[in-house]
């Protein structure tokens, strides 16, 4: 059975704990602002990690030829199989519901992507293709 006196003591205790601690308000505050730098930069971000790759892929549009480079290489608009000039840079469209990436050529097509498993318009989810998916999607490596 509790008397009057416990709670008291209790508040007693805990207004000398807390008067003790009115002088370390700015190391309170100062060790708040080191957790939440700490808790947000360690994020990678969402944009940054669509545009790094660490290849470049390239689509012939007449001889149909898939190719890739390495991250610093660049090659076209001369397809190195048929001479011509159509060779087109690949942007990567990711579709959220079955997880996969539909390459293509990046050119202005007022249709949009299409998801090449379920058929769904993809819409804000153009990725750069690494070379993991390069390799997946056909594409052979150009001697830089």
């Amino acid at each position: 059975m509790q008397t009057p006196e416990q709670p008291q003591a209790a508040l007693t205790a805990f207004r000398s704990l807390r008067a003790g601690r009115k002088s370390d308000w700015r190391a309170d505050v100062l060790c708040l602002a080191v957790l939440l730098l700490g808790l947000t930069a360690c994020k990678k971000d969402v944009a940054t990690e669509a545009i790094e790759t660490d290849a470049n892929g390239y689509l012939c549009l007449k001889c149909g030829v898939k190719l890739y480079t390495a991250r610093a290489v660049f090659i076209g608009p001369k397809c190195p199989r048929c001479n011509e000039d159509s060779l087109m840079p690949v942007v990567g469209y990711f579709c959220e519901s079955d997880q996969h990436l539909t390459l293509r050529a990046a050119r202005g097509d007022p249709q949009g992507a299409v998801c090449e498993r379920c058929q769904a318009h993809l819409v804000n989810a153009m990725r750069a293709p690494r070379e993991k998916d390069l390799k997946a999607w056909g594409a052979t490596r150009v001697p830089s």
